[in-house]
């Protein structure tokens, strides 16, 4: 699905009036679709008195119009304007509808008690503010907002909760709290970026009726996919296949102080349907890594006097990597003057795709053009302070500007890029696009999480799933499990191996 920031959602509307679609009949078009959708929604419940809080911009003459829909389909609705008069013309002319048919007209006055509005009504309809809004809420609309959450009725936003800003991710302001928000035409930043979009609740997009070529004519590179999806990204699997069908990993990490990251890599390769997964790792951890594997083939390599992968073991690394499907290098590795080498013999020598994660990713954070110099995809997975070493700049510059940062480094560096985080996004150099991931939770923030997804990614790169598809489908199924850990146990109980025990039930749901 496609996400529209608010200039380019005005550009939209604006080729959509020069095609000969009104901006009166765009407007009608949201409010009928809106309240079509919310028939429905309520459809099988007795729920049928409305309460429409509509501010005094277009997003109110929205409002109107849903008024008038419900209405005439014989739901008890009010109106309350919340800040004064429309001031466009044609929520003008909708507002004059509304008054024509008699639908019950209230006006906010802060020196009223308007309780019994807020307390009476089974559904509310939040149409105060649209996408444009931008700045703080006064203290009049705070005090409607107060009340509508304060609300026991399901709450609908049409478009954004109020309070938010359609470009952003904050939630600084006084901002309604939605159970359901109604995207007009498209969802903006506001409804995928963490973590304004848990306060949408849940999310449907209202098709308007503006032509197909319309959005084609603006530069709108973010995009997010359903479930459904993500799920036509798998292959359905023939009966006569055996392991090689499903491919071989090759996980090179792993060191003397650090020899879990890469096991938990493995375990998520395996669960994720891998047919054969071999980890390479500095001998002196053969003992910490053995006794946690059972599927997974072990190749212990020299180690170095720092407890690292030697790079007396090149040749056998170099041996395993024409016999895999993929390599991931960096979980646990460790960062010195051997695994830098061999790193950089990774990604130029490989004939098979490389994912770079960890302390890969800090091994070439001085040399990341050598990406470049790949003969094979790479794929490589920062968190934010690795990208901010990667782009030789800082975290918060990072968190503020992910999409520009993605492209940027896609634009440079031939690679896909996994850019790691609350609404973690994929870009690639092959294409324009940005993939913005909407689920995963706060629960996830902790350490190893990491090397699971790193695991996942693999598993799915060696089942034969191109590299920029095995990275979205990877980073969706990574926070879906999460989700299902932190519904199941709690968010502060969420761990790595938690996750990967999940992941086959949640891979079963996109088989």
């Amino acid at each position: 699905m496609r996400i529209l920031t608010v200039e380019n959602s005005r550009l939209v509307e604006k080729y959509a009036n020069e095609k000969g679609l009104s901006y009166l009949q765009l407007m009608d078009n949201a409010g009928s679709r809106c309240a079509a959708i919310i028939k429905k929604t309520f459809e099988n419940t007795n729920k049928r008195k409305i309460l429409i809080v509509c501010g005094n911009g277009n997003n109110g003459g929205d409002g109107f119009v849903i008024a008038r829909k419900l209405f005439q389909d014989d739901y008890d609705v009010t109106i309350m304007i919340s800040n004064g008069l429309p001031g466009t013309d044609i929520a003008q002319e909708m507002l004059s509808t509304v008054r024509e048919l008699g639908i019950p007209i209230i006006y906010y006055d802060s020196h009223k008690n308007h309780d019994s509005y807020f307390n009476d009504c089974q559904i509310i309809i939040d149409c105060i503010f649209g996408v444009g809004f931008h700045g703080s809420v006064d203290d009049d609309t705070a005090a409607i907002i107060e009340n509508i959450n304060k609300s026991s009725a399901s709450v609908i936003s049409i478009d954004l909760p109020s309070g938010l800003s359609g470009n952003s991710s904050s939630i600084e302001n006084t901002h309604v709290k939605a159970d359901m928000t109604i995207a007009v035409m498209a969802l903006k930043p506001v409804h995928v970026l963490k973590p304004s979009s848990h306060e949408c609740g849940k999310l449907m997009v209202a098709d308007i009726g503006i032509p197909e070529n319309c959005f084609g004519k603006v530069e709108s590179p973010l995009f997010t996919l359903t479930e459904d999806e993500i799920s036509s990204f798998f292959p359905e699997r023939d009966y006569e296949s055996n392991k090689g069908t499903f491919g071989t990993v090759l996980l090179i990490g792993g060191s003397y102080e650090m020899p879990n990251a890469v096991v938990m890599a493995s375990k998520a390769a395996v669960n994720c349907g891998a047919g054969i997964v071999k980890i390479a790792f500095p001998d002196k951890a053969y003992s910490a890594i053995a006794p946690k594997t059972m599927e997974q083939i072990l190749i212990p390599l020299y180690t170095n006097n720092k407890g690292h992968i030697s790079v007396n073991s090149l040749q056998k690394i170099a041996n395993e990597m024409q016999k895999c499907s993929c390599v991931a290098i960096g979980c646990g590795m460790g960062v010195d003057k051997d695994t830098k080498t061999i790193t950089e013999y990774v990604i130029k020598n490989s004939p098979v795709p490389v994912i770079i994660d960890a302390d890969a990713i800090n091994s070439i954070k001085d040399n990341s053009e050598l990406i470049n110099e790949a003969k094979s995809d790479i794929i490589i997975t920062p968190h934010p302070g690795e990208m901010a070493r990667l782009a030789k700049s800082d975290i918060a510059s990072i968190q503020e500007n992910r999409g520009a940062t993605v492209k940027g480094f896609t634009d440079t560096h031939k690679s896909i890029l996994v850019l790691k985080g609350s609404s973690t996004m994929v870009g690639s150099s092959e294409y324009d696009d940005i993939y913005v991931n909407n689920t995963g939770n706060p629960g996830m923030a902790t350490g190893g999480m990491g090397d699971v997804l790193t695991g996942i990614i693999a598993s799915f790169l060696a089942q034969g799933i191109e590299p920029y598809k095995s990275a979205i489908a990877g980073v969706y199924l990574h926070g879906l499990a999460g989700d299902k850990v932190s519904e199941n146990d709690s968010m502060m109980g969420n761990t790595p191996s938690k996750l990967i025990d999940a992941l086959p039930q949640i891979l079963k749901r996109l088989e």
